[in-house]
This record gives structure tokens, C-alpha cells and sequence, in this order.
């Protein structure tokens, strides 16, 4: 008997695997071998969208610290400044040009280089130790045609975030003489027709085409918020209030600022752009001249590269605050002078 269960067992073991048990030994290393795949596609997913991100924040970071730095040194230039003087009483402000996805503003740093731009032909001009004003400074969208702010941007045809610094000309009528008013002959700052490029994020997808229901933009680079340090008008005091304005109140056209009738003001509308006295109306400087107290700026910059999130796009956003007020002042936002400048 034991003779005979030896060469059964001889015969099973000659006679190898079944055709069951070969098929369900190919299915669980099928199982395993797919699970393997997904874990190591997934691991190389994560790490691909890590990096993107991290590429993301190192194109976006080195444009960040230069617009925070020449943001909070923003100045309100001479009353001459481009494109005329202004009338009595009626500020010229440090921002002459605010959009969703522009933005161009004057900052302290002129005297910092050597502003000899487009010296005159027979003169010798200086370079170093002039007071040449300030800079004039661009922080605008542009698309692949250079066209700034685009008309649209997306994933497919991406856009660029600049900052871009355009020095004041000295030279134009006497050696290291600069075209800045109150630092030179006057009498208005005139500016190079090139600038010095100092960021460019690429891949961004902020897009002017994509706005709600009501035209209000979805995604705008920049923001603002006006602060009205009150006053009174009239016998009427206005307290102190802080107006974040929306993307649809940034827009040069009406309905501009709107919600001052609750905010105690008599008139409900005012441009942002619109710049004049105090008046009835317009009671308080930062409603008679919005752009004159512009307090904070953000910026939210949506770079969009490959790998990177559900929605493809990584959102680096800051908010940088001007300065309050001049040396000594408890009133007048910081003016620029030739002797800070």
C-alpha cells in the first residue's frame, strides 16, 4: 500500500500544475504586477506635480520680491509729472494707470543708478551722484504677441507676468541735468522708451476674456483697496473706512466706485481714475481722488504648468501696503523729493 501511494504521489508530482491552479497563479500576479504599476504611476504623478509646483514658485517668487519691494516705495511725483500739472489742490497720484491686469506707478528708486538715457549728441553727460526722480514702474500681463494687458489667456496659449522699471532721462538739456521737475529743469519728468525687464513669469493663465454672468472679472491679477482717513465737508464728519473695491469698480468706465451712498457720502459713483478736489459731492480726498489712496495692492498671479493640480494652474498670491503718510505728516500720503530721492 505504501509502495503504492509513493508512485501516485510520484505521478502527481511529475504531472506539474493544473490548468485551474495555473490560471488562478497567472491571475494574482496580474493583480499584484497592476497594483505595482498603479503605486509607482501615481508616485511619479505626485512627484511630477510637486516639481511643477516648485517651478511654479521659482518663476513666480523672484517676481514677487521686486513688486513688493517697488510697491512699498511707491511716491506720488511732482504735480507736473506727465500728462499735465494738475490745479490747485488737486493731488497727482503715485498710480496713473490701474487695471485688473495692469498697473503703472512711481516708485522712490530714480537715484539709485545711472540714469543717462539718449545724451544729446555734442554734450557730455554725467553719470552717478544726480538726482534723477522717480522711476516709473509697469506691472502688466502681456501675451505671446507682446500685446499688454492680452485679450486672453489660457493653457493653452499662455501669457507673461513683467515688471518692467523705465528710468527718467537726465542729459537733455545740460550734462547729468535731470528732466524731473523740482530735481532738474522740468518741466516734466520725461522717461526712456525702454525699460529695464526686472521679472518675467511665464505660463500665466489669468485671463481678461473670462468674467461672470455680470462682466465682472473671475481671475484679475490685481486688487485694491482705498483707505479714506475721513474728514468733514460741510459740518458733515466722515469716518475712517477702508473700501476694497471689486474687479468691475477697477474698470475705467462706469459704474466705478458705487455703494458710498451707504457708506454715508452723498453721491453713489466716482472713477477711479477720476482725480480732483474736494468738493461737495467728492467730500473726502480718497473719494475726490481714488488713485491718491490707494492703500493696498494685491497681486494673484494663476502659473499654469503641466502635472501641476486638478486644475492645472498654481495660485501665487501676496498683498503689499504703500506707505501711510510723509515723515511728520498725519495727513499727505509720501511725496517724492529730491532729498529722499
Amino acid at each position: 500500500m505504501n509502495r503504492l501511494r509513493s508512485a501516485l504521489d510520484r505521478r502527481r508530482d511529475d504531472a506539474g500544475m493544473s490548468l485551474v491552479e495555473l490560471m488562478v497563479t497567472s491571475t494574482i500576479l496580474i493583480v499584484l504586477l497592476g497594483m505595482v504599476f498603479i503605486s509607482i504611476t501615481m508616485v511619479e504623478g505626485l512627484s511630477s506635480s510637486v516639481s511643477s509646483q516648485y517651478q511654479e514658485f521659482q518663476q513666480a517668487l523672484p517676481a514677487m520680491a521686486p513688486f513688493h519691494a517697488l510697491l512699498a516705495a511707491e511716491v506720488e511725483p511732482a504735480s507736473s509729472v506727465p500728462p499735465a500739472p494738475n490745479p490747485a489742490g488737486v493731488p497727482t497720484p503715485g498710480f496713473s494707470s490701474v487695471g485688473n491686469f495692469s498697473l503703472t506707478f512711481y516708485a522712490n528708486i530714480g537715484t539709485a543708478y545711472d540714469n543717462t538715457v539718449s545724451c544729446p549728441s555734442g554734450q557730455t553727460c554725467a553719470t552717478g551722484g544726480t538726482t534723477a526722480g522717480p522711476a516709473k514702474i509697469v506691472a502688466t500681463e502681456v501675451d505671446a504677441s507682446g500685446a499688454a494687458p492680452p485679450t486672453a489667456c489660457s493653457a493653452s496659449f499662455p501669457c507673461s507676468f513683467q515688471v518692467r522699471m523705465y528710468l527718467p532721462l537726465i542729459g537733455l538739456s545740460a550734462p547729468g541735468v535731470s528732466s524731473c521737475p523740482g530735481v532738474g529743469t522740468g518741466p516734466v519728468c520725461q522717461y526712456s522708451s525702454t525699460y529695464r525687464l526686472l521679472a518675467n513669469v511665464q505660463s500665466v493663465v489669468n485671463d481678461p476674456s473670462s468674467v461672470d454672468g455680470t462682466g465682472a472679472q473671475n481671475d484679475p491679477i490685481f486688487g485694491y483697496t482705498v483707505l479714506d482717513s475721513g474728514g468733514t465737508y460741510s459740518g458733515t464728519t466722515y469716518p475712517p473706512q477702508a473700501i476694497t473695491l471689486t474687479p468691475g469698480q477697477v474698470e475705467n468706465n462706469p459704474p466705478g466706485i458705487t455703494g458710498l451712498l451707504a457708506l454715508g457720502y452723498p453721491t453713489d459713483n466716482q472713477l477711479l481714475t477720476t482725480c480732483g478736489a474736494p468738493s461737495a459731492n467728492y467730500p473726502t480726498s480718497a473719494i475726490a481722488c481714488p488713485a491718491d489712496a490707494i492703500q493696498s495692492v494685491s497681486i494673484d498671479l494663476q502659473v499654469a504648468k503641466p502635472g501641476t493640480g486638478s486644475t492645472g494652474a498654481q495660485e501665487n498670491n501676496l498683498v503689499v501696503y504703500r506707505y501711510a503718510q510723509s515723515p511728520g505728516s498725519t495727513t499727505a500720503p509720501y511725496q517724492y523729493s529730491a532729498t529722499v530721492g
